[in-house]
């Protein structure tokens, strides 16, 4: 478009009149003038018209927009609820923990109370059971010297000692030579006996009374002979089988540290060593040489 006002080619200024005083400011477009003030009111409703357009977009959009944040402030408003929710769990389960806290501490006292009282029931109990053993000993070792006080005349042979209700011998005279355990055995039997067998402690307190003691000072107790007794594990080892063919159940009154089978022959028949009551049992070789003890009923 081109604005004419003043504009000729020769330098003189053209006018068009309209029937009125004055100038009319035309545009030019292409060949054609056009008036001024109509195009510029078109112009301006135009863009009224896009004014107006774009504030119904804006507004538009500015209703998403807030449409769209309503969830997220329900959101914050429901975190903000479950986190008071939380706190007041959270305060509820520390709660908790404090009680459960102290009742453990109370089952942990009763406990231990309960753990004391145990142990001093285990001690009184151990006590017992000491004055208990104490008392069969002292039992045992009255009826061991009372045994010689009665009468015996006629139920026990000549040389043998009436020990409750069996007979013993003990090959303890120079005449009787030390012998193997079988050889022992054949000597009880050819008495009308056979090796002793010991099935009760009060039988094993009775032994100990009346055979010898070792005496330390005469030496360790493996360096000196021992008494065969009825007891072997020569038909399966670790089976103890007395002549009477009863196993041996219990722990019976083994020598600490034995039965070891020691040696390359190995030891399968018993014999004692009165070191102490309740210790006098171990294991020796079948083939060595000691003492022996018979057994047999009274008559």
């Amino acid at each position: 478009m081109i604005l004419n006002r003043d504009n000729s080619k020769d330098g003189k200024s053209s006018q068009h009149n309209t029937g009125s005083k004055g100038s009319i400011c035309t545009v030019r477009v292409g060949s054609r003038s056009l008036p001024l003030y109509p195009l510029v009111i078109m112009c301006l409703g135009l863009l009224n018209t896009i004014l107006m357009l774009t504030a119904i977009v804006i507004g538009i959009n500015y209703g998403k927009i807030s449409k769209e944040s309503a969830p997220h402030q329900i959101t914050a408003q429901a975190l903000i609820i479950e986190v008071k929710q939380l706190h007041i769990m959270q305060t509820e389960a520390i709660k908790a923990q404090e009680e459960a806290q102290q009742a453990l501490e109370k089952e942990l006292r009763s406990h231990q109370q309960l753990k004391l009282q145990l142990e001093q029931n285990k001690t009184l109990n151990d006590g017992i059971q000491r004055q208990l053993e104490t008392l069969q000993f002292e039992r045992a070792t009255l009826q061991s010297n009372t045994s010689d006080i009665r009468e015996s005349c006629g139920r026990c042979w000549s040389g043998w000692v009436l020990l409750n209700a069996s007979c013993y011998f003990h090959s303890l005279s120079a005449s009787d030579p030390l012998k193997n355990w079988q050889d022992s055995r054949a000597d009880c039997i050819r008495r009308g006996a056979d090796l002793a067998v010991i099935d009760n402690l009060e039988e094993q307190v009775n032994l100990f009374e009346f055979l010898p003691k070792h005496d330390p000072s005469t030496g360790p107790w493996w360096s000196k002979p021992g008494i065969w007794i009825g007891l072997t594990d020569i038909q399966t080892e670790h089976t103890w089988v007395w002549v009477n063919n009863v196993t041996q159940q219990d722990g019976g009154y083994w020598i600490p540290g034995e039965p070891n089978n020691w040696g390359h022959s190995g030891e399968d028949c018993a014999a004692l060593m009165n070191i102490n009551p309740r210790a006098t049992w171990f294991d020796g070789n079948c083939q060595g040489n000691n003492e022996w003890l018979c057994e047999m009923e009274p008559n």
